[in-house]
Formats: C-alpha cells, structure tokens, sequence
C-alpha cells in the first residue's frame, strides 16, 4: 500500500492548512454556531456549492501564501531578523492603539 499513493488526497494534503483555517469562515456561520446556507430548502444542493467554495476558496489562499511567503520569511537570517523588527515596530504601536497593551 505504500508504494502507491492517491493524487487526489496528495492535493488535499498540500493544502490541509489553508482548508483548516477556512472552514470556520466559509462553512460555519454566526461564530460556529449555524451553517452557511446558500439555497434555502436545498439541503443537498447548497453542501455541494459551498464546499466547492470552500475547496476553492482554500487552493487560492495556498497558492497566495506560497508566493508571499518567501518576501515574509527569507532565508537569509539577516533579512529575516530587519522583518520581524519591521513586523514588531508596525505591531506595538497598533496594539496600543487598540488596547492591547
């Protein structure tokens, strides 16, 4: 059973994060406690349309953060270290503002 593996499964596995996170945005409504209904009186029909969004809406979201993900995180630990400072100079003042802090 090893030596074969499904494709399929492989791309749901790649993007097993983004499909995590966007299940309580796109699936679950009024903070988890209802679903999305898109057709009322369509039970069938309406499971169908948004977990097409949703696989969809997931792919997209994966394919952004592997592209942004290099200019967020470099290798190179110097440009990495000037993001993290840039990223906590811009977070400080932002959560003060808001009252975090």
């Amino acid at each position: 059973m090893r030596t074969r593996y499904s494709s399929f499964f492989a791309w749901f596995g790649k993007i097993s994060l983004e499909l995590f996170l966007c299940q309580y945005h796109i699936w679950l409504a009024a903070d988890r406690n209802g679903v999305l209904v898109l057709l009322p009186g369509f039970p069938t029909v309406n499971v169908l349309i948004t977990s097409f969004i949703f696989v969809c809406v997931s792919h997209e979201i994966h394919r952004v953060t592997s592209v942004l993900l290099p200019y967020a995180v470099p290798n190179d630990w110097k440009l990495a270290l000037r993001n993290i400072l840039f990223f906590v100079i811009l977070l400080i003042p932002l959560g003060r503002y808001d009252g975090m802090f």
